[in-house]
């Protein structure tokens, strides 16, 4: 029975090896003015694609309602004075749940994948980001979004162009990126898995290995690269119960310093009301799941239709919001520290997770805690020890108690905090003045410290309290 509970208690502390990506919220784009079909800046009746280059948004329209134009806009400046420049794209007459499956961007151009239902001119288009005049365009059905493609390393030049899948199709397509000349067609493109079927979303690359990640249905699946137009295994990073005709289900690859994670969301519910933090996933190449963490931005609610761009150079992050018209960016906040110790799940259904952010240099004594997946309005702060350790319930609380021996509690002036109608908190700390149970003291070079948040709750209207994973940090 011992040898049982250390196993468990093992396991529990080892709980988030999944890893953590933390974001900071620069801006937010709204795009209320292309809803209005009298307006230069018109869309179509919600925005439905985004393509980010660090510096400047385009958004592609949709059409939701009675026959009507679609079209895409540019943005400039959009961590500033953002700028909504008039539509351009513009495909006339689009009927009912039809628009823009997808944009991407690279030095080349524009790519924009436009699904009227059947093949049109506008099918698939290569546009000029400064003159907005299509460099080319293709003859067909841009059903499932569209990505460059970026063959394999050390293949040749026909690994290389503007890649897309359609429906009814397991091959991925794809145009010359200068001349949009076809280098595959349906009749020869690289093979993709139909298995659960051809219904595809959306696209993208690994821009180091080329492999290829796609949204079938909800689902989530990477085709490994085995050549310029070749792949091998499939992995369904993702495979939930099937929803074939749900559209709106898109995907981004994240490709960064250390880490890479692809990004995607969880469109199983198409209504409205669901909470961004329970639809947008992160996940590696491999299929671990990540827990992200916003800065304590406050999603409003949505119908779970979202669409995203990375901007590698930048490290920065568009999400696309189709119900609200807005955009929201993010840049990448390298956190600090590993997290570990199950937490279990408040009141919000979801359970409080810490991040840290700063320097493990004691001499520049800049670290940030912050938690997110509080309740709102929730009194909180922080405890820390040098010990780590597990207690389930520890004075009758719901929750689990990761921190032992000598545990301090931050409750000076300032430091207790309220999580506010986002259900986050964040708390700058001295490393020269971590309490403890005798006073303060300061962390040396050398140490672990660990940090934990304690919080009030309610269930069922009773008042209980709670706490978030640990998180440890070695100066």
């Amino acid at each position: 029975m011992k040898s049982a509970l250390t196993l468990s208690v093992a396991g529990l502390l080892a709980s988030s090896a999944a890893g953590q990506i933390s974001f900071t919220p620069l801006a937010t784009v709204d795009l209320s003015v292309t809803a209005n079909p009298a307006n230069a800046e018109f869309i179509g009746s919600s925005p439905s694609a985004v393509a980010w280059d660090g510096a400047d948004l385009y958004v592609g329209g949709y059409n939701g309602g009675q026959v009507q134009n679609t079209a895409i806009v540019k943005v400039t400046n959009a961590l500033g004075s953002a700028t909504i420049g008039p539509a351009f794209g513009i495909v006339p007459n689009t009927m009912n749940q039809r628009g823009y499956s997808g944009l991407d961007i690279s030095p080349a151009g524009l790519a924009a994948a436009h699904d009227f239902g059947a093949a049109t001119a506008e099918g698939i288009t290569l546009f000029d980001t400064t003159t907005l005049a299509p460099i080319w365009m293709k003859n067909t059905r841009g059903s499932s979004g569209v990505g460059f493609d970026p063959g394999t390393p050390g293949g040749g030049p026909t690994g290389r162009g503007v890649g897309y899948p359609n429906f009814g199709s397991g091959r991925r397509l794809m145009q010359d990126t200068v001349t949009g000349a076809d280098v595959w067609t349906t009749a020869n493109g690289m093979l993709l898995d139909a298995t659960q079927g051809t219904l595809w979303r959306d696209i993208d690359f690994d821009d180091t290995t080329g492999d290829v990640y796609l949204r079938q249905a909800n689902n989530l699946v990477k085709m490994q690269r085995t050549g310029d137009n070749a792949t091998g295994t499939a992995t369904y990073l993702f495979d939930p119960v099937d929803r074939p005709f749900t559209n709106g289900t898109n995907v981004a690859y994240l490709d960064r310093s250390f880490q890479d994670y692809v990004v995607f969301n969880d469109r199983d519910d198409p209504n409205t009301g669901q909470q961004a933090t329970d639809v947008i996933k992160f996940v590696t190449p491999s299929g671990a799941a990540a827990t992200a963490t916003w800065g304590g931005f406050a999603f409003p609610t949505s119908n779970a239709y979202y669409d995203f761009s990375w901007d590698a150079a930048s490290g920065t992050l568009a999400i696309l919001d189709f119900e609200n018209r807005q955009v929201y960016l993010f840049e990448e906040s390298f956190g600090i520290g590993m997290n570990y110790c199950a937490a279990v799940a408040n009141s919000t259904g979801q359970a409080a997770v810490m991040s840290a952010s700063g320097s493990l240099n004691v001499a520049d004594n800049q670290v940030s805690l912050s938690t997110e997946s509080l309740p709102a309005n929730s009194f909180c702060f922080y405890i820390v020890s040098q010990t780590q350790g597990f207690v389930m319930n520890p004075g009758g609380s719901v929750g689990n108690l990761c921190v032992a021996g000598q545990v301090g509690r931050y409750v000076g002036p300032g430091q207790v905090k309220n999580s506010g109608p986002g259900g986050a908190i964040t708390l700058g700390i001295d490393l020269t003045a971590i309490p403890s149970p005798t006073g303060f003291v300061s962390a040396v070079p050398g140490q672990s410290w660990n940090f934990q948040t304690w919080y009030r709750d309610s269930v069922m209207g009773q008042p209980v309290s709670n706490f978030s994973d640990g998180i440890q940090l070695n100066f």
